[in-house]
């Protein structure tokens, strides 16, 4: 195999036309598994102009799958269709599985251009740390895609999706920037910031759509939301919940509001929609809930990241779920 064909070839064979290559980079950087090697080869890969306007062109096609998402269909029209067999019910489910993630990735590539260009980003079960010489620390969960800059002494960090840890020592303050969101840690206070950005967990997130989540650790913070907002103060072993941009402070329970760093996943009284969606963020494959029953239910455990089919199987037993396994990786709860 030539040079010139391992430069050009993403995922298909070097005969495949630029169009879709592009398109098999695109699936691949909105997957949720996409790691940095594959950030970095997608950037060499766009560094030639013909390869960067196929990337464009694919993304606006992408884009146009929007408007599907906002047709509809009547009651009436819904009761006279026939009532589906079993067969049609996980056939359906399948394809939901396969259009939901080409809806969701097309449809806010736009909105999630960020991730794609990230400078720092994991992927699906993977976290690592980022370490600065002047002792500023930040943890990634799986799933996170971020951008990092130094304005003056201050660090910046811009949270594209997933979920972070910062630890700032007392002479670098940070801020932390995740939606409309800022929480800067105080100037000569040490602090300790969970932050986290997930798709809303409606279909506004097939739009882009996040909530924001901030735990202050240890130290103190300033949180605002939106611009113009007078900043609110947040104290250790509180944090802030937004929905839509809204959000009160509240109490957390410290030892649980970043779990993850100890392994462990730590559900009270979460949706299982929410559940779900961290779930598919540690095992390769795809989860789908299937009913809005199932949707509806919700999970109080605590769970191991490191064997996510284990925790599947005791929140199905418990809430009395059906599973259903369609090809590798693909799990359908009703």
């Amino acid at each position: 195999m030539t040079g010139a064909e391992n430069e050009n070839r993403p995922g298909e064979p070097a005969s495949a036309s630029l169009d879709a290559q592009a398109r098999v980079w695109i699936v691949r950087l909105t997957s949720g598994s996409a790691t940095q090697a594959d950030a970095e080869a997608c950037a060499a890969w766009r560094a030639n102009p013909d390869h960067e306007a196929a990337f464009r062109a694919a993304a606006r096609l992408w884009q146009q799958t929007e408007p599907a998402l906002r047709t509809g269909t009547s009651a009436r029209d819904l009761r006279a269709l026939p009532r589906p067999s079993r067969r049609q019910v996980l056939r359906r489910a399948a394809w939901s599985a396969g259009a939901a993630s080409l809806a969701a990735g097309g449809g806010a590539i736009a909105l999630r251009w960020p991730e794609l260009s990230a400078t720092h980003r994991t992927g699906t079960g993977e976290m690592r740390s980022v370490r600065l010489p002047d002792g500023t620390r930040l943890d990634l969960d799986a799933q996170t895609t971020l951008d990092l800059e130094t304005i003056g002494q201050r660090h910046v960090v811009s949270l594209h999706a997933g979920a972070l840890v910062a630890t700032a020592p007392e002479n670098i303050p940070v801020t932390i920037r995740a939606g409309d969101t800022r929480t800067s840690t105080r100037p000569g206070l040490a602090a300790e910031l969970a932050v986290s950005c997930r798709p809303a967990d409606d279909v506004a997130g097939w739009f882009g759509q996040t909530d924001i989540g901030v735990a202050c650790l240890s130290g103190e913070a300033e949180f605002q939301s939106g611009a113009g907002v007078t900043p609110t103060r947040l104290r250790a072993g509180y944090g802030v919940e937004t929905k839509y941009g809204a959000g009160t402070v509240h109490r957390i329970d410290a030892a649980t509001a970043a779990a993850w760093r100890r392994g462990l996943l730590v559900f009270r009284d979460t949706p299982l929609a929410a559940v779900v969606s961290d779930l598919n963020r540690y095992r390769s494959g795809r989860i789908m809930l299937a009913s809005a029953a199932a949707t509806s239910r919700r999970v109080t455990g605590v769970f191991h990241l490191d064997r996510p089919d284990e925790a599947l199987a005791s929140i199905g037993s418990a809430l009395s779920l059906t599973e259903y396994r369609l090809g590798a990786g693909l799990v359908v709860l009703r």
